[in-house]
């Protein structure tokens, strides 16, 4: 083995890798972009999911545009009132109240609805959709393939045996990934509502009653038997479908009790029966469920 050659050969590698690195200093120095420290410190306030919520395609972005002005400390979901007090202390700036919102789902069919066909392609939400308007006979129901579990930053979203996704409240955000992700999101298949929200309508049909009747045995009929009972004012039936006035609500359970279809049920973070058993789609058929009186119920506890 010629050693010298050997040799020449390591030094020469040595001297290239010299040199580049020489070359890779001087142009981290000459191209180096100074970051506002602010910036920083926002950063690491910020959960780091990445999640959009915010309109923004990173938190990078989001501590930018906050330390810029151009988006509001609390203008972070998915981090709540802590991050929203995080990033005012790190700005010097007062601190807000963040309103905080659930994701909602509107729909209590499932396996009681009925289906147009046997669907037999890619087991995805989106793409059950792209064959014929979907396999399911409601326009607005869940189809039930778990794109927004799928998509859930925060693993907030399970299927149940109902083939519905069933929203674990202690978890959710509000970042409403689940709601752009679904594709029938717009029709208010799922959607954010209040946090301390006591009562939800599953249903988002718009249909006359009658043809509801003949996909789903879980939907609004509007009867209006609970916008009678309610003490509150809180629900009315508009547009035929039950729709909840959360500012009035109380969540005392009357309008759950009456409902003849079981549709509306309860939910939110602060039920008033603190129990997570009574949530999703469990509300009269629990023991122990017992609407409260209108002296009772108050504001929300």
């Amino acid at each position: 083995m010629d050693f010298v050659l050997v040799a020449k050969a390591v030094g020469a590698l040595a001297a290239i890798g010299l040199i580049a690195a020489g070359m890779l200093s001087a142009a981290s120095r000459r191209f180096t972009v100074d970051v506002d420290p602010r910036i920083e410190s926002v950063l690491a306030a910020l959960p780091g999911a990445n999640c959009g919520a915010c309109g923004n395609p990173s938190c990078f972005s989001a501590a930018e545009a906050m330390v810029a002005d151009t988006l509001p400390v609390t203008a972070c979901t998915a981090g709540g009132q802590s991050v929203a007090d995080s990033v005012a202390e790190a700005l010097g700036v007062e601190k807000c109240a963040v309103s905080s919102a659930v994701s909602m789902r509107h729909c209590g069919g499932g396996r009681a609805a009925s289906r147009s066909f046997d669907y037999a392609g890619v087991m995805s939400c989106t793409a059950a959709l792209r064959v014929a308007g979907g396999d399911l006979a409601c326009p607005n129901g869940c189809l039930g393939f778990g794109d927004c579990a799928r998509a859930c930053p925060f693993n907030a979203i399970s299927m149940d045996e109902r083939g519905l996704p069933v929203i674990d409240l202690d978890a959710c955000t509000g970042c409403e990934v689940c709601v752009s992700e679904c594709p029938r999101g717009r029709l208010d298949l799922l959607r954010m509502g209040p946090a301390e929200g006591s009562v939800v309508v599953r249903c988002a049909s718009h249909d006359r009653p009658k043809a509801r009747k003949g996909y789903c045995s879980m939907c609004c009929i509007s009867c209006k038997k609970c916008e009678k009972a309610c003490p509150h004012d809180a629900i009315h039936v508009v547009d035929l479908l039950a729709v909840v006035d959360y500012d009035k609500c109380t969540g005392c359970g009357v309008c759950v009790d009456v409902c003849p279809q079981e549709c509306i049920d309860l939910s939110g973070r602060t039920n008033i029966w603190g129990d997570p058993a009574f949530l999703d789609g469990r509300g009269p058929k629990v023991e122990g469920f017992m609407p409260r009186k209108a002296d009772e119920a108050g504001s929300h506890d």
